[in-house]
């Protein structure tokens, strides 16, 4: 059993959470777990720090916020947001890439995306590129786990669904593979547990996939009501989206994801949550909804 102490980037968010949660169950080892968050007296730290996590206050931009925290754990957990944009998004995850260089960390885990390493073209993923290149020439004992299209990209929608229409860019009978976020946190906990296994790997990672149509009939299977798949022209997109997204959506339908989902059910030992199992365990079922 592992008894490794572990500093949590975006612990309060939905995907670092995850990796909290995970780290905390008990099931992949004994962590000691610090959570790293830019508002330590909000309720979200104080909710883990009442389940045992040490909270550390600090900004992933602002490597002197928390040098010292990371100085004082064997590994990293570290993920990054496209919010502000390319230029930030590097600048968030190579600041934390090149303080645990200097500290010494032993384990480092990155959460990328999906088909990074393949000149996508689409500003989030290149972003997310840039920094895993940047992690290989700080020669980082480091782990990539790329996750493709979130799951939760559906709760968005969750009121034009219920009332019977799911609508996204993607191409009629294309499949996209998908992941349940805490998914995420399970598997990056196995990683942090098995450091011998999984330093130097970079693992695309999902749970299903599925063409815009099935998704449609899981929601009505789910809800007890007709649910339509409306497949949104790419320009429509564009006008509404943004560039970034339809790029990304653009890229799914020509190229997308190639997550070895047998491989990681066999491998990792990962149950992987299917579409249905998401619905059923996320309030998507008829019973739920009344």
């Amino acid at each position: 059993m592992s008894s490794r102490s572990v500093l949590v980037v975006g612990a309060t968010g939905k995907q670092g959470g995850a990796v909290v949660d995970h780290l905390l169950s008990g099931e992949h080892g004994e962590f000691d777990v610090h959570a790293l968050t830019r508002s330590p007296d909000g309720e979200a730290a104080q909710s883990l720090a009442n389940r045992g996590a040490t909270i550390v206050a600090g900004d992933s931009k602002n490597g002197d916020s928390y040098r010292d925290a990371m100085d004082a754990v064997d590994a990293v957990y570290s993920m990054t947001h496209f919010a502000e944009g390319y230029n930030s998004e590097v600048e968030q995850g190579t600041t934390v890439a090149e303080v645990a260089a200097d500290v010494g960390v032993e384990h480092f885990v990155f959460s990328s995306v999906g088909g990074a390493e393949r000149e996508t073209g689409v500003p989030h993923f290149e972003s997310k590129w840039a920094v895993e290149q940047r992690i290989r020439e700080l020669d980082l004992p480091a782990t990539v786990v790329r996750p493709v299209f979130f799951m939760q990209n559906f709760e968005m929608q969750r009121e034009m669904i219920h009332d019977g229409t799911v609508a996204f860019p993607l191409a009629e009978g294309n499949p996209v593979q998908m992941v349940d976020v805490d998914d995420i946190g399970a598997f990056a906990a196995i990683t942090l547990a098995n450091p011998d296994r999984y330093i130097g790997e970079a693992i695309e990672l999902a749970g299903d996939k599925r063409t815009l149509a099935a998704v449609a009939e899981a929601f009505s299977v789910a809800l007890g009501r007709r649910v339509e798949a409306r497949h949104v022209p790419i320009e429509q997109a564009r006008e509404r989206m943004g560039e970034d997204q339809a790029l990304m959506f653009e890229w799914i339908n020509e190229h997308g994801y190639e997550a070895d989902i047998a491989g990681l059910r066999r491998d990792a030992g990962l149950d992987l949550t299917d579409f249905e199992t998401y619905l059923a365990e996320n309030g998507w079922t008829s019973e739920t909804a009344r």
